[in-house]
C-alpha cells in the first residue's frame, strides 16, 4: 500500500474504535462535515493525504495522547531559513495569465505571497486562487495553492500523480485544479479526476498533454480565512 492508503486505513480504524462522527471531526479540524462523511462512507476513496493527517492528528491528540506518533511529530511547526516570494494568479486574472504565460510585465502586476522554505528552491513557482467546487472538500473556493512548474521536457516521463495534485492550463478548458489518476506516456494522455463527483457533475475526463500550455504540482495549500497551511 502507498502512504495515502496506509493513512486512510489508520484513520478509518481510529474513527471506528472511538465511534466518532463526521460532525465532531469536521467542526474540530475545520474540514467540511460532508467531506469527512464521504471519507468515512468510502465515497471518497482517494482523499488528500494532508486531510487524512489533520484528522489523524486530531484523534491522536484527543483520544490517544499517550501513544507516540511519528506523523504527529512531523506536523509540528518548524523554523525555516528563508522565504520565497510567489505571484498569485487570482480567479479574475486567470484568462489573462493563460494568454500571457511567462510575460514578466503581466506577472509584475499580480499580488504576491511569501512561502517559508528550509532551503533555496529552484524552478518556477506560482500560486493560484481556487475557484469552483469540483475539488471540495479538500480545496474550496478562495483557497490558495502554491505550485511548482513541471517543465515540459519532463512530460515524456511518468508524472508523479500519486504524490501531487496538479494545476493544468488547457487551450480550451482554461486553468483547472485536478487530480491526475493516469498518465499514458506513449500517447501523452492524462486522466483528470475531481474529488466532488457525487452528482456526476464533475466526471473524469482525458486530456492530451499536447493541448496543455503548462503544468504545475501543488506543493502547499493555504485555506481561505484561516492560518492553516498544508504542505505536500
Amino acid at each position: 500500500m502507498n502512504e495515502r492508503d496506509v493513512m486512510l486505513k489508520k484513520v478509518l480504524e481510529l474513527i471506528k474504535k472511538h465511534d466518532l462522527t463526521a460532525y465532531e471531526i469536521g467542526t474540530n479540524v475545520e474540514l467540511a462535515i460532508t467531506g469527512v462523511q464521504k471519507i468515512i462512507d468510502g465515497v471518497t476513496q482517494r482523499p488528500q493525504i494532508n486531510t487524512l493527517k489533520v484528522i489523524y492528528e486530531y484523534i491522536i491528540k484527543k483520544y490517544e495522547s499517550d501513544i507516540n506518533s511519528d506523523i504527529v511529530s512531523e506536523l509540528k511547526p518548524k523554523n525555516y531559513a528563508t522565504t520565497l516570494e510567489v505571484k498569485i494568479v487570482t480567479t479574475k486574472a486567470r484568462a489573462g495569465y493563460a494568454d500571457a504565460y511567462y510575460a514578466e510585465e503581466y506577472l509584475a502586476d499580480l499580488p504576491t505571497v511569501l512561502i517559508e522554505a528550509d532551503k533555496e528552491y529552484k524552478g518556477k513557482y506560482l500560486a493560484f486562487e481556487v475557484d469552483g467546487d469540483s475539488m471540495e472538500p479538500d480545496y474550496n473556493k478562495g483557497d490558495i495553492v502554491i505550485c511548482r512548474e513541471v517543465q515540459r521536457h519532463l512530460w515524456q516521463y511518468k508524472l508523479h500523480f500519486k504524490d501531487y495534485d496538479f494545476v493544468i492550463a488547457h487551450g480550451t478548458k482554461g486553468i483547472m485544479l485536478k487530480e491526475i489518476i493516469d498518465h499514458n506516456v506513449e500517447t501523452g494522455e492524462i486522466t483528470c479526476h475531481s474529488l466532488n463527483n457525487d452528482d456526476g457533475k464533475h466526471e473524469d475526463f482525458v486530456l492530451n498533454l499536447r493541448e496543455v500550455a503548462f503544468l504545475y504540482n501543488v506543493v502547499e495549500h493555504r485555506i481561505s480565512g484561516k492560518s492553516k497551511r498544508r504542505n505536500r
